[in-house]
């Protein structure tokens, strides 16, 4: 009698082992992107803001955070008030805007779009300013500086 139970093995196993090569291609690649993301994330963490006393005491906020959103057109500044006084002085001024100046280039912008948190302002808690991304001026992975008036904070981050 021919071996007839050989082939329907073949047939079956062959589908088999490409979905396995295929899981195990899946499963690397979800590994290889898990691990550029956390070595990006680990990069960002451990470059730190940089404080100013005498902004800080200035303005009564301590800048935390700038980031490049939404598909690169805007950027967060964020803040933790230390004065609520002095914070919501800083806040309301539309007209005087901090300037966000790149580091690595001749760009910077002072458009906000966003100033008001239409709220009292805590002490501890962080708030937010939303800039317009004027040509780019900013972008992820670079250093920017943060002016204020007389008031100057180098060598921020950008996430």
């Amino acid at each position: 009698m021919p071996d007839h139970t050989v082939a329907p093995i073949e047939k079956t196993s062959r589908p088999l082992v490409q979905w396995i090569v295929l899981a195990v291609m899946a499963l690397l690649a979800v590994l290889i992107v898990g691990n550029v993301v956390q070595a990006q994330a680990q990069a960002q963490a451990s470059q730190p803001v940089p404080q100013n006393a005498v902004m800080e005491k200035a303005l009564g906020v301590r800048f935390s955070r700038v980031a490049v959103v939404a598909d690169g057109g805007l950027i967060t500044v964020s803040y933790v008030v230390l004065d609520p006084e002095k914070a919501s002085r800083f806040q309301l001024d539309g007209a005087n805007p901090p300037v966000l100046l790149s580091e690595a280039r001749a760009l910077s912008t002072r458009r906000v779009s966003l100033m008001k948190q239409g709220h009292t302002l805590r002490a501890g808690q962080t708030y937010y300013l939303v800039y317009q991304n004027t040509r780019g001026a900013l972008r992820p992975h670079e250093l920017v500086s943060i002016d204020a008036g007389a008031q100057h904070l180098r060598h921020v981050p950008v996430l």
